[in-house]
């Protein structure tokens, strides 16, 4: 039931954002992509996803996905962000080490679409936003 609600109030609300957002240029920056943006031809198998909410979350991550590179072995990652700036700041980073994006919005549609074709061993949420569409299908993802 609270699936339902929490959907069907985030669709009813959405096209008053996408409305407010085209008048904010720092929303319209990246809006595109937060609604169609997609891993699907970045090849990313077995991954572990990162999402950091903003600049001070991504310095978190950073520090996170160094760590875990040496100490686990792992080496595929994949870093998604909620603002331009912060993505642009950890693709400077990076320096194309590790793909990064930025985080659809909480629909269910942008964040299949955004996960179709890839697989991820984890994802981790560095930040205490919670989204529930996006653990949701993350944790539905393991079943397909």
């Amino acid at each position: 039931m609270w699936k339902i609600a929490y959907n069907a109030a985030l669709n009813l609300i959405f096209p008053f954002f996408l409305i407010f957002a085209l008048t904010k240029r720092k929303i319209r920056k990246n809006l595109a992509e937060r609604l169609f943006s997609s891993v699907k031809y970045a090849g990313i198998k077995d991954a572990v996803w990162v999402h950091a909410a903003s600049v001070g979350e991504a310095a978190i991550a950073e520090a996170l996905i160094n760590y875990m590179k040496i100490h686990t072995g792992l080496d595929k990652f994949l870093a998604t962000t909620n603002t331009y700036y912060t993505r642009d700041l950890l693709r400077r980073k990076f320096g194309g080490s590790i793909n990064v994006f930025s985080l659809p919005f909480d629909l269910t549609y942008s964040i299949r679409h955004f996960m179709d074709a890839s697989t991820f061993r984890a994802l981790i949420i560095v930040e205490t936003e919670l989204w529930p569409n996006l653990i949701w299908e993350a944790k539905n993802a393991e079943y397909r």
